[in-house]
């Protein structure tokens, strides 16, 4: 477990050691953030950022906050590693992953109904999915957060080139 952690420290740890990777992750953060809020705000019929800030509890931030986080260093840690291949001359393989974790970051509007609703209707699930999903929420959240989670390890573990397959 300790060497988990240390592959997992040591790789967050060296994108943010330039500045411009430091403005990649706040600028993506905030981005992630305003899109988890403003999604629902453009795809509900008469709803407005007002109605919508006030129908989130805290619960609901701390989620919103958790998801942009984990998204927003998965995409800087990618872009660390797509930059470090292209100096080597190497071809990168985050595209797999990346859209994995892109699904994930889009899927933790899990917890919002309001986001929920037209992000399944695009998909042509029911309303009967859409109440399932609502009722154990917070296990696909937990469950999304972990696939980010893992997402997050094995791009830590390419920035350690400890796996090169990754």
């Amino acid at each position: 477990m300790k060497r988990v952690l240390n592959t997992l420290w040591f790789g967050i740890r060296e994108p943010f050691k330039k500045t411009n990777y430091i403005s990649l992750f706040l600028v993506s953060f905030f981005v992630f953030f305003a899109l988890f809020v403003l999604i629902p705000v453009w795809t509900v019929p008469g709803n407005t950022l007002a109605t919508q800030l006030d129908i989130f509890t805290a619960r609901d931030y701390a989620m919103l906050v958790l998801l942009s986080s984990l998204s927003s260093l998965f995409i800087t840690m990618q872009v660390y590693v797509m930059r470090q291949k292209r100096k080597i001359g190497g071809v990168s393989t985050a595209t797999a992953g990346g859209l994995g974790a892109l699904f994930a970051g889009i899927a933790g509007t899990a917890f919002c109904a309001s986001c929920l609703a037209p992000l399944f209707a695009i998909f042509g699930i029911g309303f009967g999915g859409v109440i399932f999903v609502l009722e154990y929420r917070f296990y696909f959240v937990a469950g999304i957060t972990l696939l980010m989670l893992i997402a997050i390890y094995l791009t830590a573990r390419k920035i350690n080139k400890v796996c090169t397959s990754c």
